[in-house]
């Protein structure tokens, strides 16, 4: 149990450095967080669906340390306080889509 703890905590700070660094990519939209969520949401339905061994390292770890709704709202929020509607709103859209469409394609990848 302790060290499924530290293996988790590992992964976890591992996906969160991986994430901090793609937070640094922005430009119309908030690019790396789009990036981060996409992979995260990537990396658990694969971990779901072929490594059920491996899904807590990989979902509650890496996955749970590289996906940030936080950061997407906060950006998002941010994008609608200087008033760029548009980016704010495919900010929003493509959180959802890219991530969605990242599952879709895992699962047919099976």
């Amino acid at each position: 149990m302790i060290l499924q703890f530290l293996v988790v905590g590992l992964f976890g700070g591992l996906g969160a450095l991986i994430r901090d660094l793609l937070g640094n990519f922005k430009g119309y939209l908030p690019w790396g967080i789009l990036i981060s969520n996409t992979l995260a949401t990537a990396i658990s339905a694969w971990a779901l669906v072929s490594s059920p061994q491996f899904g807590l390292i990989l979902v509650a770890g890496l996955a749970g340390g590289l996906s940030t709704f936080s950061t997407f709202v906060g950006q998002t929020w941010q994008l609608l306080h200087d008033r760029k509607r548009m980016a704010a709103f495919l900010n929003v859209s493509l959180n959802l889509v890219l991530p969605s469409t990242a599952v879709a394609l895992v699962m047919l990848c099976q």
